[in-house]
């Protein structure tokens, strides 16, 4: 993969150069607009993560180049720069981090992001690990403090090793860093850290951020980082174990048919994962690198990839290029809570549909998540979310709690609604009872990404409540639910329109032609349910009516949702229709498969820690 690594190491450097501000020392880039964290939501600014990153590529042509002094010497302005935005006093809260922007230092931020010590720790450990002795004296010992600096936040905030991406990444600093500062205390805390992680993960056999296209693929690095540069054996032999169980959990919802990953997903910024550089690299080119359109900053941080030696157990590559046969997957995810966390993913030789059985509604998750493959070979996506639409915008709307159950390519849903919870975040921008919240309209959504009206538009697809799309090589079934209710406000039935990217089929629950302020106060039940399936298109796929969900009201502040899939399996989803707290809610929940409870299967009984 050595052509692969060269053109991700030139683009990112293009990218980069494009984007230097010599005045400043760091790249200068349009800021994203990002609802949290930061003030900084659009304009010109200087992130602090591309400009280290962007440095760490300077150092790598540098390293491969006979004279590499421009180079370096950029990236020593960088470096010195990036450590002088730290903050290094011990007392403060926000100690050892920095903000995304040199205009907007972490004590600023609302809140600050303390994960910015895990990544921009790991980026420079990498610098030394790597450049360290090429660097001029001074500029390596501004390098090595920060790193002390945030490898001592890490150890501060000691995350919980259940935020899998930050506990791995944290891991990878502070083991590493301390063995390769000589700092005892540090590698010592490091290697403790291993043994919890990995112990965090034999409670269920799997990860508890689960299922995460983006957070896999850092995860991922973190695990192959610390295979490259840890020495302490014990550890070494806990990070493979980690390293094939990671794999495993991946292969689980890999769907070869579209190439890309099944639902459900705890943390999800693209419907689409195309084959990230990480993946292609880690397979040795098995799948084919995605062509760009344009480049943009995140190039740089992707071009970080060159510098990982990525390597998949060589039992994953089959399992990455076809499907044996359809099959039904169910895997625990977690145990916190009143009740177990756990997925279901169908997948075929066409489609794949992938549910969790009780999780919020925050835009990162993907609850009710799937694909087709589409005729001309293309992926398309089924993407089931909530809605809020406050005057301004649509957004996912954070507040609402979705319990599902599935068999094959059928699933069943009901949502409600919790107080506090998150508006846009789910849990930085709380909604507490009595609060007041702007809202035109809340609707629960499925987006149907690739798929196309036929000329007769949505009165074609659309038969009371049930909405049936011909995808070609497979079709799509939506049935909403009778019997929910918001404020006393039966559900109406799905409306199905054109989008410029597919098909949107929403089940309105509250509606208003100009904005109005709501309290959950007013509110007495806010609840909806339905269905959904996706299968393959076969001559004989019966067009008659299916069997309709009945929703009904159980009495006692719950709702139940029972069904028969056309294979015959009776699916019941039960939940609080009232708006209360999500420990309310999560105890209310219930499903059963046939009148027993919905199973909960391990991933895997073998144990990382002890290596059973």
């Amino acid at each position: 993969m050595r052509d692969h690594d060269r053109a991700l190491l030139l683009a990112g450097l293009a990218e980069g150069d494009r984007l230097w501000d010599p005045d400043e020392n760091l790249l200068l880039i349009e800021a994203p607009y990002n609802p949290i964290h930061t003030s900084i939501k659009g304009g010109k600014a200087h992130p602090t993560r591309h400009s280290l990153h962007y440095a760490l590529l300077l150092l790598e042509r540098a390293a491969a180049a006979d004279d590499g002094s421009g180079d370096l010497a950029r990236a020593c302005a960088v470096l010195e720069r990036i450590a002088a935005l730290q903050d290094r006093t011990p007392e403060n809260d926000t100690y050892g981090i920095w903000g995304y922007y040199a205009e907007e230092p972490p004590w600023e931020m609302v809140p600050a992001d303390w994960n910015w010590a895990d990544f921009l720790g790991t980026a420079l450990l990498l610098v030394d690990l790597r450049h360290g002795r090429r660097l001029p004296e001074p500029v390596r010992a501004e390098v090595r403090e920060s790193l002390r600096h945030a490898a001592a936040s890490i150890v501060r905030r000691d995350v919980s090793m259940t935020y899998t991406n930050i506990a791995v990444m944290g891991t990878f600093v502070t083991l590493v860093a301390g063995e390769h500062l000589d700092d005892a205390e540090l590698a010592a805390y490091g290697r403790q850290r291993v043994l919890r992680l990995a112990r965090a993960i034999d409670e269920t056999g799997s990860f508890a951020e689960f299922n995460s296209p983006s957070y896999w693929g850092v995860v991922l690095e973190s695990l192959t980082l610390l295979r490259q540069y840890a020495r302490d054996p014990d550890s070494l032999r806990i990070v493979d174990r980690l390293h094939d169980r990671h794999w495993e959990h991946f292969l689980a919802r890999w769907h070869p048919a579209t190439r890309q990953l099944s639902g459900p997903m705890a943390r999800c910024y693209s419907n689409d994962l195309g084959a990230p550089p990480h993946l292609v690299k880690a397979v040795g080119g098995l799948l084919p690198v995605q062509e760009k359109t344009r480049a943009e900053p995140n190039d740089i941080t992707t071009s970080i990839t060159s510098c990982v030696d990525y390597r998949a157990p060589h039992w994953a590559l089959p399992r990455l290029e076809a499907l044996a046969e359809p099959r039904e997957h169910r895997e625990l995810f977690s145990t916190h809570g009143p009740a177990p966390e756990v997925g279901t993913t169908w997948l075929d030789h066409v489609t794949t549909l992938g549910s969790v059985n009780h999780i919020d509604t925050w835009l990162q998750r993907r609850p009710l998540f799937g694909h087709w493959r589409r005729p001309d070979g293309t992926a398309g996506h089924i993407h089931w979310h909530l809605v809020k639409d406050d005057g301004a915008e649509d957004f996912d709307f954070a507040s609402g709690v979705v319990t599902t159950v599935q068999s094959g390519p059928h699933a069943a849903w009901l949502v409600g609604f919790a107080s506090p919870a998150g508006d846009r975040h789910h849990h930085l921008d709380m909604i507490r009872p009595g609060d007041r919240f702007p809202v035109r309209s809340l609707r629960v959504v499925v987006d149907v990404v690739g798929a196309h009206l036929p000329d007769g538009g949505a009165d074609g697809v659309r038969d009371g409540h049930t909405v049936r799309l011909d995808l070609g090589t497979a079709r799509l079934t939506l049935q909403s639910a009778v019997g929910g209710s918001f404020a006393g406000r039966p559900t109406a039935p799905p409306r199905v329109t054109p989008r410029d990217d597919g098909v949107r089929i929403e089940t309105v629950l509250f509606e208003t032609y100009q904005p109005t302020d709501l309290s959950w106060n007013d509110i007495a039940d806010a609840y909806a349910g339905g269905t959904l399936s996706l299968e393959p298109a076969h001559p004989d796929l019966p067009d008659g009516p299916w069997a309709a969900p009945s929703l009904t009201p159980t009495g006692d502040g719950a709702a139940r949702l029972e069904w028969t899939t056309p294979q015959g399996r009776a699916l019941t989803v039960e939940g609080a229709t009232g708006v209360v707290a999500r420990e309310a809610h999560a105890a209310r929940h219930a499903t059963t498969l046939d009148g027993a409870p919905a199973p909960v299967v391990r991933l895997s009984r073998s144990l990382v820690a002890e290596g059973d």
